[in-house]
């Protein structure tokens, strides 16, 4: 078993670009925004000829290797530019590849309907009296259909970021794996066990992507063979959240491996907890939290966004996440530091918990623990702790401390899953 963390975003993208140039046979790809013009940063591929991630995947493809690539999209009314992102990478990836190579776009299949999706959709006419008003050139071929359909909302997300060569290297991430931003986070894994099984919650994604009618831009879909399914171990698990399609608002849960690990860990914590991540807005979790909370209890860090953008209510999900926050600062006191991390809604999950950590996707919501396609690895490693424990607390100093809101009750037909 080998793990390392990947302290930069260079780092990372020499480790991904590794990984991939060395894949024997298959490579595996769930990366939200790998684009096919990022610049390779490996010195060998360069000096080979090769200059961007599309060049990369194309000598790939030729040489052979099976290739699939799950480009995630969202809904193209709640979040047009990440929706036009999607289609633009994957359009870039469909131009380059060649052979037997298998390219996705895909949803989540769920799809809302029931009279709790009539909220979602009137929130989401606006964005569609906006969408008619441009030149229909413009547009994604999702973004036609809905001008004669209408909304139809999408609750759930592709979160999952990774990337497996041969079902035994694989790096693991947030958002921005495999984009050129200013900081990264990421582990690599070279473990069969652990690399086997996100090998399979990538066949179970792509299956998924291709039930709910995701168009294949390359060589025809074909299933993931996964004759077998290693587990991986309690020392190196493999944490995910999938759901499948069911009529109503949201998903029917299939796997839901981080909310109960995470509840336990966090109830259990004795020396120090910390955690950064897009949103804290699971009151489940928070409770746990809170319930360690004693003379002896932990040291607690938090690294929020400063703000609440991008869902589908920002004030409620404000809400949500003032109430948590409000709960742990009565509990712990002066042993909790909340502080504003303007970059964590793009950077992965991360959560130090004593001697243990967690890093991938889900942010700390019921959406992401319930109703997302997410993956996360849970590390019992004590020197990989406490070295990324160092390095994210050096990164702190100087760190504005968040303001938290007043928690306020507001009524919704909307549940606290869909955020």
């Amino acid at each position: 078993m080998t793990t390392r963390a990947l302290l930069s975003a260079k780092v990372t993208a020499a480790a991904l670009e590794r990984l991939a140039a060395t894949a024997k046979g298959e490579l595996l790809l769930c990366l939200p925004h790998l684009s096919p013009t990022a610049p390779l940063v490996t010195p060998d591929l360069r000096d080979g000829g090769l200059e961007t991630w599309g060049d990369l995947l194309a000598l790939l493809s030729r040489r052979g290797i099976d290739l699939r690539i799950l480009i995630a999209d969202t809904d193209p009314l709640l979040s047009p530019d990440r929706h036009r992102a999607a289609w633009s990478h994957a359009s870039g990836f469909a131009d380059v590849v060649q052979g037997e190579a298998q390219l996705v776009c895909a949803t989540h299949g769920q799809r809302a309907t029931g009279l709790r999706a009539r909220s979602l959709r009137r929130r989401l006419a606006p964005a569609l009296a906006a969408l008619r008003a441009e030149d229909p050139a413009r547009l994604t071929p999702v973004q036609r259909a809905l001008l004669s359909t209408g909304p139809i909302p999408c609750p759930a997300d592709i979160a999952q970021s990774f990337a497996v060569a041969d079902g035994l290297g694989a790096v693991i991430g947030g958002p921005d794996l495999g984009t050129d931003g200013p900081a990264g986070l990421a582990l690599a894994v070279e473990d069969a066990d652990f690399c086997g099984a996100l090998r399979g919650q990538f066949a179970d994604t792509w299956a998924d992507a291709h039930s709910s009618g995701a168009p294949s831009l390359a060589a025809r879909i074909a299933p993931v063979a996964c004759p077998a399914r290693p587990q991986s171990r309690e020392d190196l698990r493999l944490l995910r959240t999938l759901s499948r399609p069911q009529r109503g608002l949201g998903p029917r849960p299939f796997a839901d491996d981080i909310e109960p690990t995470l509840s336990r860990l966090l109830g259990s914590a004795r020396r120090r907890v910390l955690i950064r991540t897009a949103a804290f807005r699971h009151d489940g979790l928070a409770q746990a939290l809170a319930g360690t909370a004693s003379p002896d209890s932990p040291e607690v860090t938090l690294l929020l966004p400063p703000a609440t953008t991008g869902t589908w209510d920002d004030a409620r999900a404000s809400a949500l996440q003032a109430t948590n926050l409000h709960l742990l600062q009565t509990a712990f006191g002066d042993r909790l530091t909340i502080r504003a991390d303007p970059t964590a809604c793009e950077k992965a999950t991360l959560c130090l918990i004593d001697d243990v950590t967690l890093l991938g996707s889900a942010t700390l919501t019921r959406r992401a623990c319930r109703w997302n396609t997410e993956a996360m690895v849970l590390a019992r490693d004590p020197d990989l702790t406490q070295a990324l424990h160092a390095y994210v607390s050096a990164a702190l100093t100087g760190g504005k401390t968040l303001e938290t809101a007043t928690p306020r009750h507001s009524r919704s037909w909307l549940p606290d899953d869909l955020f």
